[in-house]
């Protein structure tokens, strides 16, 4: 995977932020930290908003800012989205997704207005205010707004923070969809773990300004323990529907009758199944009988220690990666070995469709 290249020194009269770090130029990174530690500085920073006195920013084949170079931000290809999401008010949500698409040049402009109706589901709100629009369709609005720039990084300041529960859950697989649609690298900023973790993989933990911890998500976490006892990472496995509310995996693994009559998927659409890592059994033999939801069979990729008392099994499912968590001691069994099959009860299931 190709990288942008990020070193930035900055400093006030109270706070320094001193970070060096290889930015992927694909699919979503997770900037982590709690308040203070640095985030929406270095978001700042990236956009042009703050002048560090120091810093190197590479954003794929374009330098933004070096030792002789420092592009203001109206001439940086970002796509930024804050927790206000600043709609202008005298406009209607179709005025302001066009705001930044007309003043784009012709020759940069790689994104369609129809691809972001489709992709954000916004085509029922574009006669609307936005006084008008729920937090959640507003978000919305604010997104298709950014990535009607094109950007060639969509930078993201805890977007979410603002949301009640049910909102952030809507939005998320909003937010899901946009790396693989429109190829854009996302830096996404949050100081709640679990919604970093069901969006990425990897992340950067600041502290104080300083890079604390990069990497695997299951690393980190293991390094972090006030975050740990709280983290509960959602697996998504994508299955096609069928007539009789089945979900059929790739590999012809079947979840029978977890779609509900009522449900708007239709047959033969992608559909992706949430299971949260607390919601797996993981067993070294089928089981002549439970009362679980469905039963899978795995195979282990990889086991990574949480705590004195927990381990971390990461299992292959279908081709698509599935984390749980077992209770572990220094005598760990044999059948948890990288490369043995097991099997997985699903004891719940949430859906989330495309």
């Amino acid at each position: 995977m190709t990288t942008s290249d990020i070193t930035i020194k900055y400093s006030n009269s109270d706070f320094t932020l001193d970070v060096n770090f290889p930015l992927p130029t694909q699919g979503i990174s997770g900037l982590f930290g709690p308040s203070g530690s640095g985030k929406t500085t270095l978001i700042r920073c990236l956009a042009g908003l703050e002048r560090p006195h120091e810093a190197h920013i590479k954003v794929g084949n374009s330098f933004w800012q070096s030792d002789d170079i420092f592009l203001p931000a109206h001439k940086r290809r970002v796509g930024l989205v804050f927790q206000d999401v600043r709609l202008f008010g005298h406009l209607n949500v179709q005025g302001n997704l066009l705001f930044g698409h007309k003043r784009t040049a012709v020759e940069d402009r790689k994104i369609s207005f129809d691809d972001v109706l489709e992709i954000l589901d916004l085509a029922p709100l574009l006669k609307k205010r936005p006084e008008n629009l729920s937090g959640g369709e507003a978000q919305r609005v604010a997104i298709g707004r950014a990535l009607l720039t094109s950007p060639a990084l969509l930078l993201m300041d805890e977007p979410l923070a603002a949301l009640g529960e049910q909102h952030k859950k809507d939005i998320l697989p909003y937010l899901r969809k946009i790396p693989q649609n429109f190829g854009i690298p996302m830096l996404y900023v949050s100081h709640d773990f679990n919604e970093m973790a069901s969006l990425t993989r990897d992340i950067i933990v600041l502290q104080r300004g300083e890079i604390h911890a990069r990497g695997r998500i299951e690393n980190i976490a293991a390094k972090l323990p006030d975050v740990m006892a709280q983290w509960t990472p959602d697996n998504i496995i994508t299955g096609q529907t069928d007539a009789d509310g089945n979900v059929t995996l790739s590999d012809g693994q079947v979840i029978e009758g977890v779609l509900p009559s009522n449900s708007k998927t239709s047959p033969n659409n992608a559909t992706n199944i949430i299971l949260n890592a607390r919601d797996i059994t993981l067993l070294p033999a089928i089981p002549e009988q439970h009362a679980g939801i469905a039963l899978l069979t795995g195979n282990i990729q990889a086991t990574q220690p949480m705590s004195k008392d927990q381990l971390m099994v990461i299992l292959s499912v279908s081709g698509q990666e599935v984390q749980t968590f077992l209770a572990h001691n220094e005598n760990r069994p044999s059948w948890l070995d990288p490369g043995n099959d097991v099997h997985l009860i699903i004891n719940r299931i949430k859906l989330e469709t495309d």
